[in-house]
């Protein structure tokens, strides 16, 4: 479904996405999708963390020191030094997104998970420094069932070696990292999708806030429905295109239901407030 000629691209605004969350939860394979649109900016990175380093606790180790940027090889100087002047000059963050929007591109994105703690300043702020500059802000959050999520994130990170998220230093064993990580704050930061998807709607016009479930985003129809909201002409063969899966299946534990439990409030929200979670999360885990 195309949804505009490249000789009408001059009547549509610009726009920039903010990727809310959430990791694990399709955000890769969003950018991949992004970076094939013929329209689309992207810029120096899929993740800035900029937002999460500056207001989320958990997440102060994002912040980019002067030393870090001085110790950086060539090629990622330039990079680190960018991040660093957006985490101490907001301004510097809306200014380089929207000198990216020129010519025939009209579309560009930040894609943090971890901005998944953000809160309503904040996402305002990012809306109105966006809206200073002509361009249209819109926001995504890509939720999965927390039982499957917390799994696919202790397995993806313990092939990595990623001991920066709640995962022990040093551990290798599935069930035990599991025990460790559910309960932690930088899982929490990742798992509690009431707290975004309720900041978001105090911010962004409905028009403007995409919520989707991974257990279905690779849906024909799904695609068709993100493509729409990003204004873009919909490629449905991209359902075939898997990135950044975790490798190997994820076990069911004894562990299981106590991960359910710790996080039922998120189900029974995402129950009361996102259409398909219900019925692509009840019988799965």
């Amino acid at each position: 479904m195309a949804l505009a000629h490249e000789d009408e691209r001059s009547s549509i605004g610009k726009t920039f996405i903010l990727g809310l969350g959430h990791q694990k939860c399709g955000t890769t394979w969003l950018y991949t999708y992004l970076t094939n649109q013929a329209h689309f900016a992207p810029g120096m990175a899929k993740e800035y963390h900029i937002w999460d380093a500056v207001d989320t606790p958990e997440l102060r180790h994002r912040r980019v020191g002067p030393l870090q940027v001085r110790l950086a090889n060539q090629s990622e100087r330039g990079r680190l030094g960018l991040f660093r002047a957006m985490q101490r000059n907001p301004e510097r963050y809306y200014d380089y997104f929207a000198s990216l929007l020129a010519g025939q591109k009209t579309l560009t994105a930040d894609i943090t998970p971890s901005y998944s703690r953000l809160g309503e300043d904040r996402l305002a702020h990012i809306r109105d420094g966006f809206a200073a500059r002509e361009v249209k802000a819109k926001a995504i959050i890509l939720i999965r069932n927390p039982i499957s999520r917390v799994k696919s994130a202790v397995r993806f990170n313990l092939d990595r070696g990623n001991y920066k998220e709640g995962i022990p230093k040093g551990e290798t064993d599935f069930a035990r990292a599991l025990e460790h990580y559910y309960t932690s704050g930088q899982c929490e930061v990742r798992t509690r999708y009431n707290h975004i998807i309720t900041q978001a709607r105090a911010v962004f016009d409905e028009a403007d806030l995409y919520i989707g479930c991974f257990e279905k985003m690779f849906e024909a129809s799904e695609i068709e429905r993100i493509s729409a909201f990003l204004g873009v002409e919909a490629d449905p063969s991209f359902a075939k295109v898997k990135v950044n899966k975790t490798k190997g299946a994820v076990e069911t534990t004894p562990l299981d239901q106590k991960i359910m439990d710790f996080y039922a409030d998120v189900y029974e929200f995402c129950y009361a407030n996102v259409p398909d979670a219900r019925d692509l999360w009840a019988t799965k885990a």
